[in-house]
């Protein structure tokens, strides 16, 4: 018995690192706009767009974050808790429907005086990237979008 506990918790010490990568991997998505793929952490949870990028130190250059929202609306956006500076890419269907760039931090402001960002029109996608990512995608409204999960099956858009 205690043979096989030791294992247990040996296997579980090993496969723990493995199953968080395989969540992470999960929720990425490839986003191609004009030829160029960004690797994106799809998210759909409120509470996870929510915080989306707010908290962390910096993403790389051909990394973002995918919001998924269940119907077109303008839902606004805002740089609660941001380090870093970000391109905000407006997605309705397959189509970019505008970009907002170069959205830079606000720290100091309280909540009521963050500056709040809308699409130009109703948008069911929102992708951010690391500003300047847009200019350098050659991303303007019309664009063509194609998302797919890394790991088909396993994240829904």
């Amino acid at each position: 018995f205690i043979l096989i506990f030791g294992f247990a918790v040996g296997a579980g010490f090993f496969l723990t690192p493995s199953l968080n990568k395989l969540t992470e991997v999960k929720r990425k998505s490839e986003v191609k706009i004009n030829e160029q793929i960004i690797i994106a952490e799809a998210v759909s949870d409120p509470k996870d767009r929510e915080r989306g990028l707010s908290g962390r130190d910096s993403i790389g250059l051909n990394e973002g974050m995918l919001f998924i929202f269940p119907e077109p609306g303008r839902y606004g956006f805002w740089m609660k808790d941001m380090n870093f500076p970000i391109d905000i890419i407006w997605i309705n269907g397959s189509r970019v429907v505008g970009v907002a760039e170069n959205l830079a931090p606000e720290p100091g402001k309280n909540e009521a005086e963050l500056q709040i960002y809308y699409p130009p029109e109703a948008v069911n996608k929102v992708l951010e990237v690391k500003a300047g990512r847009a200019a350098l995608m050659r991303t303007n409204a019309g664009d063509d979008v194609k998302i797919r999960p890394l790991i088909p099956g396993l994240n829904r858009l």
